[in-house]
């Protein structure tokens, strides 16, 4: 008689539990949502610090752990869609002796090539890819820029430039 009694309630406590989760997930805000879809895959993930909304694709920036040692600059593309989708899609070193760090990644899955990396070189303001301008964001613990594109790229051109527009660095890749 009394398990008859307990069982409507235990069945009433989770649907409350349920609905009470769907409410919070629902009222997250999306660099919330982006983080925990994030440490998903990536539980060396510190904190997210930049990301970019571009054809229905969140590129979400994030510091992490490269190397179980070294403080890194992470990657991750997220479909923005009910489910949002995550894909690593790289991580690299933020330290560089030339003042510039980078990486391709692609993802023929999502059609998408990514250039990015750290600044490390108070000098440089601008980069271009293949005479491209990237995009430069300061944020509060380093610097970084990335460059997204539709289209493969077989070869790149990477130039880093100081203030007056001289070439500090140029590299092929």
């Amino acid at each position: 008689m009394k398990l008859k009694k307990i069982i409507p309630l235990i069945f009433i406590a989770f649907a409350v539990g349920f609905t009470l989760q769907i409410i919070i997930q629902q009222n997250e805000t999306i660099e919330t949502k982006i983080e925990r879809k994030i440490k998903i895959q990536d539980n060396t993930l510190q904190k997210l610090i930049h990301y970019e909304i571009k054809n229905n694709i969140i590129y979400a920036f994030y510091t992490n752990t490269v190397y179980n040692t070294s403080s890194g600059l992470g990657l991750s593309v997220i479909e923005n869609n009910k489910g949002m989708s995550t894909h690593i899609i790289g991580a690299i070193e933020l330290d560089s002796k030339k003042g510039l760090t980078y990486e391709i990644s692609e993802s023929k899955q999502l059609n998408l090539n990514v250039v990015y990396g750290s600044i490390n070189n108070s000098e440089i303001k601008t980069i271009q890819i293949n005479g491209h301008d990237c995009n430069i964001v300061n944020a509060t613990d380093l610097t970084f820029w990335y460059y997204i594109s539709e289209n493969p790229m077989q070869s790149t051109l990477i130039e880093a430039k100081d203030q007056t527009g001289k070439v500090i660095i140029n590299e092929t890749f």
